[in-house]
């Protein structure tokens, strides 16, 4: 009986993940390393950075590990901080609208990344490093970079150990 309860009360909250998924943001599919690995080296992925897609995200990996899935939080981290750090420059701010093109993007998405790993790690020395590892090919990655993505990679961390 106590399996039956399992099964009834995970297999909604999977599928309602499964559903999530597949029909409202596909982009969200998967932990996103890759996928951000690339666009910080140039690849162009449409609909991978957009507010559905964090959305979705949220929501799909919270169903999924309510489903007793076997989903890390690691990854799914990476995608939604890649998708935060690009979508500061459209808040409406005065100040943000020089940080909407391509090169400043890179540089709050490598922020992003850094965030991300911190908060699922709770390390901000070594989101900092991730984030450097999977630019490293790149050109726009600075000595001065590295201590704003070691900075926010600080506050992300203390940020989640506030609300532990």
């Amino acid at each position: 009986m106590g399996w039956a309860v399992i099964v009834g009360i995970s297999l909604p909250l999977a599928l309602g993940a499964i559903l999530l998924t597949l029909y409202v943001s596909p982009q969200a599919l998967g932990s996103g390393v890759a996928e951000t690995m690339g666009i910080l080296n140039g690849v162009n992925y449409p609909d991978f950075i957009t507010i559905k897609a964090l959305i979705v995200k949220f929501f799909g990996v919270a169903l999924a590990v309510s489903a007793g899935l076997s989903v890390g939080k690691e990854g799914p981290l990476v995608h939604m901080g890649a998708i935060v750090g690009c979508l500061v420059p459209y808040l409406p701010m005065t100040m943000a609208k020089y940080f909407r093109n391509d090169f400043e993007k890179r540089k709050l998405l490598s922020v992003g990344v850094a965030s991300g790993v911190s908060a699922a790690f709770g390390a901000p020395i070594g989101g900092a490093l991730f984030a450097y590892e999977i630019s490293k090919p790149n050109t726009f990655w600075s000595f001065s970079l590295t201590w704003k993505v070691f900075f926010a990679s600080t506050i992300a961390t203390f940020t989640l150990s506030l609300f532990k």
